[in-house]
């Protein structure tokens, strides 16, 4: 008899499961350069990410809510590793690694809001998840950037 608890993913869960792939994926390429350091940089790339995923996971959120946060949170990987590849700032990681305390609170106000404004709506619970988090990513931007001077 086969185990219940080893299922295939649903076709609910498959886009999550890409959001999910995509911002491992990046993290994977990105930490692989200095092959000596690879678990350092991959920690580094993808370990806030996964905190936040699984803090979210630990609500139990809806699979569209939970592939918009790892869809913000995989763009905002993605757009780093653009920055980080132009000469413009060499100190690009401090931004990426002090933003996460603001998609930590936008998944946060997102998994508050999703039960009263998108109840059975699975596309409104995605674009709750990404706006929010990308929001708090945004603005904790620039609430860096503006501390630096």
């Amino acid at each position: 008899m086969p185990s219940r608890t080893l299922r295939l993913l649903s076709a609910n869960h498959l886009p999550a499961a890409a959001a999910l792939f995509w911002g491992l994926s990046l993290a994977i390429v990105r930490a692989w350069q200095p092959m000596d350091y690879f678990w350092e940089n991959f920690a580094a790339y993808w370990l806030p990410q996964g905190l936040i995923l699984g803090l979210l996971l630990a609500t139990r959120p809806a699979p569209a809510l939970f592939t918009g946060v790892a869809l913000a949170l995989a763009a905002h990987l993605q757009l780093f590793c653009l920055w980080i590849n132009s000469s413009v700032d060499t100190m690009g990681w401090l931004f990426y690694l002090f933003d996460f305390p603001g998609a930590l609170i936008g998944a946060a106000i997102a998994v508050l809001l999703a039960p009263h404004k998108a109840a059975g709506k699975p596309l409104v619970r995605g674009l709750l998840g990404f706006g929010w988090v990308a929001f708090g990513l945004w603005l904790n931007f620039q609430l860096v950037r503006l501390s630096l001077g």
